[in-house]
């Protein structure tokens, strides 16, 4: 017998399930399609609700934050959180997606052998990020480091392998948590999520309050993991985790794993090199310009992104195993708002860019709005990156990582040439445009698996400029209230 099928065996299949489902009536049927729809929604609305109170709470924490530690300090701990999670994304074995997608995803043995292996590679993180601290110290001690550079800093290091330690107490999060996923039920979770960063946000203010020190940020981030991975073993529902390594269970998770190791690596090629590109072309002030006008048009992206991670996935995993002839009609019912949403906003974005920048900031970043506007083209694209994820699902893992690395040559290829051929501009339109390959590329992936349709995709693109006029609209409402003010 092959490891796949003394796994089948092992773990056994939703045959019994799906039988029952065939011999239901009609009425059945239109009831469980209800029903899964309403679960849906549900998940979606506590998704959308967890994102958004988060985010909240972030740009508060920065404002109070900003008010009570110096500069500095946020530059220091940017490092450490830099190297942290490109460490982990380095070593990324994608075991959520493994286990939400898999048929075995249920099955105590699994989820146990997968918390063992969660952990191991949680201390596997910390211990990486240990010997880059110890590296960064012994280069520094050697003066091998400009005196000027963040990495020079003598507490980098030391702050680098505690708020990496979080990662070891992250191992410990109890697999419920996976298995809320798998099911939808998000409603914890996102109190979980909340419930941690308010805990963690409540634990940097004191702290930076009494003392000034950047050692506020590193506990509250302990505090944050300690938090998170309590509430996962206490208040979610399920069994407790017991460490278990069965064989079957780790060839699928090693066979799923493997491709988004690589993928992760081109998402960390791909996601840094604007930046890299930028800090040795143009000045601090100019850099400081772009990264806030990315970071709003990033806002979309994330919404979308930890949607269908969180909720699209898990459902259209639920469909594929169950009745995978419905894959296809359930991909473009799920695809529609995302692609309705992610283009009608790149449409306003466009049309609005400049009026974004002057309501939110004073007149020195007016200089971001142009660059929003053309940022703004990059969401037309970014959607079919949010979308990969349908990758697996269908249990093509591969085609993920094929599509960051065709998006890691093309930032790599084409930002640098139109740099050096029509200055900060051209660079600036090649970084919104650096997916546009991908795109085919997604396009060749959905055509083998039965996940396309051309007519579909032209339509949806009407919706820029719907969202064009409703930035315009916008436009003329508010300066016109300026100009009265």
């Amino acid at each position: 017998m092959t490891d796949a099928g003394a796994a089948h065996e092992h773990f056994g299949t939703p045959a019994a399930r799906e039988g029952c489902a065939s011999a239901e009536s009609k009425p059945g049927e239109g009831g469980r399609k209800a029903s899964f729809r309403s679960l849906i929604m549900q998940a979606a609305g506590w998704s959308i609700i967890g994102y958004m109170t988060l985010q909240i709470l972030r740009i508060s924490s920065s404002l109070i934050l900003t008010r009570l530690l110096m500069p500095e300090m946020f530059g220091v701990m940017a490092v450490a959180t830099t190297i942290q999670v490109s460490v982990a994304m380095l070593s990324d074995l994608g075991l959520r997606p493994a286990a939400i997608q898999s048929r075995m995803g249920d099955d105590p043995t699994y989820l146990d052998t997968a918390w063992t292996v969660q952990f191991i590679h949680g201390c596997l993180i910390w211990l990486l990020c240990v010997l880059a601290a110890l590296a960064i110290d012994a280069a520094a001690e050697g003066r091998m480091l400009p005196a000027s550079s963040v990495y020079a800093v003598p507490e980098l290091p030391g702050i680098l392998m505690a708020t990496s330690f979080s990662c070891v107490i992250a191992g410990l999060q109890s697999m419920k948590v996976v298995s809320a996923y798998r099911h939808l039920d998000l409603k914890r979770l996102t109190a979980i999520e909340i419930a941690a960063q308010v805990i963690s946000l409540l634990m940097a203010i004191a702290l930076a309050w009494s003392t000034g020190s950047i050692w506020s940020f590193v506990i509250s981030t302990l505090v944050a993991a300690l938090v998170t991975t309590g509430l996962s073993h206490a208040w979610l529902q399920g069994r407790t985790n017991g460490f278990r390594w069965h064989k079957d269970a780790v060839v699928d998770l090693i066979r799923f794993g493997r491709w988004i190791i690589l993928s992760s690596m081109l998402t960390v090629v791909a996601a840094s090199g604007d930046r890299f590109f930028l800090a040795g072309w143009v000045g601090p002030f100019t850099l400081g310009l772009y990264v806030l006008a990315f970071n709003l048009v990033a806002m979309l992206e994330g919404a979308g992104g930890r949607l269908f991670s969180s909720v699209a996935m898990p459902a259209l995993s639920k469909v594929a195993r169950e009745q995978p002839e419905r894959l296809r009609a359930m991909f473009l019912k799920v695809r529609l708002p995302f692609d309705l949403v992610f283009v009608a906003s790149a449409g306003a974005v466009f049309s609005a860019g400049q009026m974004l920048t002057d309501l939110l900031y004073d007149d020195r970043y007016r200089d971001a709005g142009p660059m929003i506007q053309v940022l703004s083209f990059g969401l037309l694209t970014a959607r079919y990156g949010t979308l990969s994820a349908i990758y697996l699902v269908v249990n093509e893992p591969r085609n993920q990582t094929v599509l960051n690395l065709v998006r890691a040559v093309s930032i790599f290829t084409f930002v640098p040439l139109a740099y050096h051929l029509l200055g900060f501009n051209g660079a600036l339109w090649a970084i919104a445009l650096y997916g546009l390959p991908g795109v085919f590329v997604s396009l060749y992936f959905n055509g083998r698996h039965g996940l396309n349709n051309l007519l579909y995709e032209f339509s949806v693109l009407a919706a820029w400029p719907a969202g064009y006029a409703a930035g315009h609209l916008a436009n003329l409402i508010y300066y016109a209230f300026k100009i009265d003010l």
